[in-house]
């Protein structure tokens, strides 16, 4: 009798065990359990505020350029590139009324073939960020362009020789290989069109022949910026030497 009492008293001492054994576990899942919720929930919040912060980023781009310029005396024509991606932008014209910028027009236009963001010569990329113009020029006869415009001949080429590079020259004026663009060959893309002052310090192979033009039959450019001819003309009837093209994501 003894002996089983014994036995009896182990199994129910064994039974406490692994009883209490058990409760430990479980209340340790609903420690665990609410613990996460409140990391699951700032995780959340995290992820939530990060893709606000980057849609504000964004968006601040473009909606403080128009603040920006409208304080400068000089600037009183932008034109926005607003990269949409491959190389489609959406094209908008501004011109300075009494101290605010309005819109003259909006319309698709393209860019490299490889989007923007360029790095070097051949990428196919046009340039991100925001530029002057320094030429105005074209095959056709003078739109009536508001900064000075050079009528193309069979002489005119812009320049990829290391001495000239990125440059427009008259090889009856400078001995210059005719590597590069022979300008009056670029029909219709250069009836008309304006040169943007990337790499305007002439580095050799950072990228040159870098301008805002008449669209062609592709629906993109080498690296350029291209519109059709009617916005094109009305482009260079607006902006003057001053004006900004700003290139960036949309």
């Amino acid at each position: 009798m003894k002996e089983n009492t014994k036995k009896g008293s182990c199994y129910l001492n064994g039974l406490a065990i692994f009883l209490s054994i058990i409760f430990i576990f479980v209340i340790s899942i609903f420690i665990a359990a609410d613990n996460a919720i409140p990391l699951q929930a700032a995780t959340a919040k995290s992820q939530s505020a990060t893709v606000a912060n980057r849609s504000k980023v964004k968006k601040d781009k473009w909606t403080t350029l128009l603040p920006k310029y409208e304080k400068s005396k000089k600037v009183n024509q932008l034109i926005f590139v607003k990269y949409k991606g491959k190389s489609k932008a959406n094209i908008v014209l501004y011109e300075k009324v009494n101290g605010k910028f309005k819109k003259v027009f909006g319309c698709i236009g393209y860019v490299g073939k490889n989007g923007i963001g360029k790095k070097r010569e051949g990428d196919k990329k046009t340039p991100t960020g925001t530029y002057g113009f320094t030429k105005a020029f074209g095959i056709k006869k003078n739109p009536r362009s508001k900064i000075k415009y050079i009528k193309l001949n069979k002489y005119h080429y812009w320049s990829g020789d290391r001495r000239y590079y990125n440059q427009m020259i008259d090889i009856r004026k400078v001995k210059a290989s005719r590597s590069g663009e022979h300008l009056i060959d670029y029909k219709p893309h250069y009836n008309y069109a304006l040169a943007i002052d990337y790499n305007k310090n002439c580095v050799y192979k950072k990228g040159s022949a870098i301008f805002l033009h008449c669209t062609g039959s592709n629906p993109y450019t080498g690296g350029c910026v291209a519109v059709k001819q009617k916005y094109m003309k009305k482009i260079m009837q607006t902006v003057d030497k001053n004006a900004k093209i700003c290139i960036y994501p949309k």
